[in-house]
């Protein structure tokens, strides 16, 4: 399985990815919105070891794709559609780009590579993403995306031990 766009190809992750995987998601900052991280080297280990098993299910209904520049020839992050089920027409949609390369619009054209394949070759009628309320970056993109903030839900995550907020987006099939 693999996703072109002008700058970049999204692939299924290789156990070899680990490494320019760690670079970004072992540094803490990256992670500051997440519920995850940072990433020991197992964490990492274990994500890639994760992915590649929902690529080898039968039938797929997650899809994480590495998010690889064309032009340097590098990892520079991930991005993932996910059903629920295979039967559910509605997927969860999420990205993360290495920091060194935030800034560049990999991220709004790794989705959006994402979301033409979550509704042209998944048949979704509805795809969602939802981030930490603070974190201005990541709703930019849904925005660009064309997504629409359609909730604020409140005290629904935890970091570090504290309760926070999340904003929902989701854009829905024009077929």
């Amino acid at each position: 399985m693999k996703l072109e766009t002008q700058r970049l190809i999204l692939r299924e992750y290789v156990p070899e990815d680990w490494e320019a995987v760690h670079v970004y998601g072992s540094v803490p900052e990256f992670s500051q919105y997440e519920m995850w991280g940072p990433n020991t080297l197992e964490d990492t280990k274990s994500f890639i070891a994760e992915t590649i098993t929902q690529s080898q299910a039968t039938p797929q209904y997650q899809f994480n794709f590495a998010v690889h520049l064309k032009s340097e020839d590098y990892l520079i992050g991930g991005c993932g559609i996910r059903r629920v089920t295979q039967e559910s027409n509605i997927a969860n949609l999420g990205w993360a780009i290495n920091p060194k390369y935030q800034g560049k619009g990999f991220a709004t054209e790794a989705a959006k590579a994402s979301i033409d394949f979550g509704f042209n070759e998944l048949n979704l009628a509805l795809i969602y993403a939802t981030c930490d309320t603070r974190n201005i970056a990541s709703y930019k993109v849904m925005d660009k995306l064309g997504m629409k903030r359609v909730g604020h839900m409140i005290g629904d995550r935890k970091i570090d031990g504290v309760i926070l907020d999340s904003y929902r987006y989701e854009i829905l099939s024009s077929q």
